[in-house]
């Protein structure tokens, strides 16, 4: 006998659940290419470059050449900028693993959906703050050689956030309304 679409969702949900493990365990793997990359920037760039103009290479920081401070700001930032993306991963895997449970429209998924929302919102803000002001920090210690402020904020980010906290609102009344059909059934 085939499945019903109850049991095929779940099922795609656990699979779903699955694959976020498969993402925790290529985590350290993801770490270490970013790493190697941030690293090894400057050296890249020279190769690629011919003559004097390898000498422009220069200007790309290497935190492993910076002072003990200015390496402590860096890899501030560099793990602020992980963390972002290890709590979203965290939240979605919450929400998938509640639904492969069978528990989609609960309390807790709304939380989820919110507290999403707002970390949507509140982070290209707290990312440009922090990033402004760990370079300039970088800049008075002398470990980078230029202070060029971006105060842009990633909109479509924050419009997500916003869409995404709406969205809740939205479900709960969703719920609300199947359990006041439930009752008149």
């Amino acid at each position: 006998m085939g499945r019903s679409v109850r049991e095929q969702r779940q099922l795609w949900f656990r699979r779903l659940d699955r694959a976020f493990w498969l993402i925790w365990a290529a985590l350290p793997v993801v770490l270490w290419l970013a790493y190697d990359r941030t690293t090894t920037a400057s050296a890249t760039i020279a190769e690629s470059l011919i003559g004097e103009q390898a000498k422009c290479a220069a200007i790309v920081a290497n935190p492993l050449t910076m002072s003990a401070k200015g390496q402590a700001l860096f890899w501030s930032l560099f793990a602020l900028g992980v963390s972002f993306y290890a709590v979203l991963i965290g939240i979605l895997h919450r929400m998938v693993n509640r639904f492969a449970n069978g528990r989609i429209f609960v309390s807790e998924t709304l939380q989820g959906v919110w507290w999403m929302g707002i970390f949507l919102v509140v982070w290209p803000f707290v990312d440009t703050i922090t990033t402004v002001a760990v370079t300039y920090a970088l800049y008075q210690a002398g470990d980078i050689k230029f202070f060029l402020p971006s105060y842009g904020v990633d909109v479509g980010t924050v419009a997500g956030g916003v869409f995404l906290m709406a969205l809740k609102f939205v479900i709960e009344q969703a719920i609300l309304l199947q359990s006041e059909n439930d009752l008149t059934i």
